[in-house]
């Protein structure tokens, strides 16, 4: 029997005080194009609040998995680390395509688990560089990993402020 790890992704503003959800939902609808046309396929998850798409990705791990660093490196490699590649190729079209009026600053990426926290502002990054990143934020984070964890990728996104 294997088991299940879900992870969810967050899209929000990256400034609450002056929020653009219209670029918000686009940048989010485009990732989740992105993630679709790679056969990942987020679910919307309702939260009752207005102002940011959460999505939540569920995915098998295989039985012999049962070590929790086993846990932390398929959750990072297999899960994380291609939502994270996907921002940063979308972010790279979209810096190519706006050349003239600037692009929005790139949003940044923050990934959560069991409480290790660590902010990705060029979302171009390995998987073994986000593992390293992890565990130096928190040393123990491969003992208190499992299955029911829950991580979390937050894509802070900037809006376009130069709309009228």
């Amino acid at each position: 029997m294997s088991d299940q790890v879900t992870v969810q992704v967050e899209f929000v503003d990256s400034d609450p005080a002056s929020p653009d959800p219209a670029s918000v939902s686009a940048f989010a609808d485009q990732v989740l194009a992105d993630l679709r046309s790679r056969g990942v396929v987020l679910q919307p998850v309702y939260t009752g609040a207005m102002g940011g798409d959460v999505y939540e990705l569920i995915r098998q791990i295989a039985e012999g998995a049962a070590a929790n660093k086993d846990i932390l490196v398929a959750m990072i490699s297999g899960i994380i680390a291609p939502i994270v590649s996907v921002i940063a190729e979308r972010v790279r079209q979209r810096d190519k395509a706006s050349a003239n009026p600037p692009a929005p600053a790139p949003p940044v990426v923050v990934i959560v688990v069991e409480g290790a926290r660590i902010e990705v502002a060029d979302p171009d990054i390995s998987a073994d560089e986000l593992l390293r990143r992890l565990l130096a934020a928190d040393p123990q984070l491969a003992e208190k990993i499992s299955p029911e964890t829950k991580p979390v990728v937050q894509v802070r996104v900037a809006g376009r402020r130069d709309r009228r």
